[in-house]
């Protein structure tokens, strides 16, 4: 059987984010992984743990092209207090973030 880096299926979901700021969920969460919808600039995407001013624990610059771009993370990502992203819409128009329920 072929190992599943999300883990169980029971244990993983994900939500979606087109506003440039915003809590994709409170709480102790494990990211696994990311999709963006670049669009034509180039840019940055972060995810922040703790907030608008937390922690980066994920950054990646987008290419300046309009392209889908998954990311997946050799790991799990533990985020204590919660996952926090932001963008620009001129650089991404939108994000899946892959993470524990």
């Amino acid at each position: 059987m072929a190992a599943n880096i999300f883990g169980s299926s029971e244990d993983v979901t994900s939500s979606y984010q087109n506003a440039e700021t915003g809590t994709i969920r409170s709480g102790r969460t494990r990211v696994y992984g990311v999709y963006l919808d670049s669009n034509t600039l180039a840019g940055d995407f972060h995810l922040r743990d703790g907030g608008a001013s937390g922690t980066i624990k994920f950054k990646v610059k987008t290419p300046a092209v309009a392209e889908a771009i998954y990311v997946p993370f050799p790991g799990a990502v533990l985020f204590e207090t919660d996952v926090y992203c932001n963008f620009t819409t001129e650089h991404i128009k939108a994000a899946t973030v892959f993470h524990s329920k």
